[in-house]
């Protein structure tokens, strides 16, 4: 049997358990964090995804769109929402190049610049783009003598 003298370093047992506890806590706070900071950047990148998905679904919605409106917003589905603004970069309308044709069937060309943004859940990208309309008229030119 030992006796009470016999251990040389018999203090040092709970401080090292103590430095111990303390490193072994300070990883798992370390660790806690770094996953909590990993799930939010995955929700983010989630997110993001889900943006570049809907932007080939939001330039065919813009093409389809009366731009003559100006603005409007749009639901995408998956808590996306389209917000747009155009506006009429130029405007040409097209002559006959032969005067002496009875009629002619004339365009009107329109060329909109769209700004656009889709958002979700805090998460917004601003796209640019243009879309060229045109309107058809038909014009009957009298025949010069």
């Amino acid at each position: 049997m030992k006796r009470r003298g016999d251990f040389k370093y018999g203090g040092f047992l709970v401080l090292e358990i103590l430095i111990a506890g303390l490193i072994l806590t300070a990883g798992i706070a370390a660790t806690m964090y770094l996953f909590r900071m990993g799930f939010e950047h995955l929700e983010k990148a989630r997110i993001s995804n889900t943006l570049s998905a809907k932007l080939v679904q939001a330039t065919g919605l813009i093409r389809s769109l009366d731009l003559e409106k100006v603005s409007g917003t749009e639901e995408m589905g998956e808590g996306v929402t389209l917000k747009w603004n155009a506006g009429v970069l130029s405007s040409m309308m097209p002559v006959s190049a032969d005067k002496r044709e009875v009629s002619s069937l004339l365009y009107h060309l329109l060329l909109y610049q769209v700004e656009f943004t889709l958002s979700a859940q805090g998460v917004s990208r601003d796209y640019s783009m243009h879309v060229l309309r045109y309107k058809a008229l038909q014009t009957t030119n009298e025949p010069s003598s």
